[in-house]
C-alpha cells in the first residue's frame, strides 16, 4: 500500500504506540541502529543525529531551547530540514519526531507525548 503524501512532500505512515519504548524500538528499526532509549536519553538521541549526519547526503541538523507563546510547554524546537521544525517537551522527543517523519516518511503518535510538527 503506498503512502500518502503530506502537503510538502513527505510520504507519511502514521503509527499510533503506546508508550515511548514503542518509539525507541521504532527508532531503532527505522535507522538501523541499536535498541537504545532515544526518546529519553539526551545521549542516545544525540546517537541518532549523529547517524544522520555520517549517512544522509547532505545532512541538515538544528536545535535551539526557547520558551514560545506559540507552543507552551514545548520548548525545543528541532530540525533535520531548513524548512519545518518539530517542537518538543524535550529534545530527546522532538528528535525522535522530527528524525522519523522528515527523513523516513513515519509519523507517530503517543498518548501522553507532547510534539507539535510545523508542516
Amino acid at each position: 500500500m503506498p503512502r500518502e503524501r503530506n502537503h510538502l512532500g513527505y510520504a507519511t505512515e502514521t503509527i499510533q504506540l503506546n508508550s515511548l519504548a514503542d518509539l525507541d524500538q521504532i527508532v531503532s528499526e527505522q535507522f538501523n541502529l541499536p535498541a537504545r532509549p532515544y526518546s529519553t536519553d539526551i545521549n542516545a538521541a544525540l546517537e541518532l543525529v549523529a547517524n544522520v549526519l555520517e549517512n544522509y547526503e547532505c545532512p541538515h541538523f538544528e536545535i535551539s531551547r526557547c520558551e514560545s507563546n506559540a507552543f507552551p510547554g514545548l520548548p525545543f524546537a528541532v530540525s533535520f530540514n531548513q524548512e519545518r521544525w518539530t517542537y518538543g517537551k524535550t529534545a530527546p522527543l522532538a528528535i525522535c519526531h522530527d528524525a522519523l517523519h522528515k527523513l523516513k516518511g513515519v509519523a507517530v503518535t503517543i498518548p501522553g507525548s507532547y510534539y507539535w510538527s510545523v508542516d
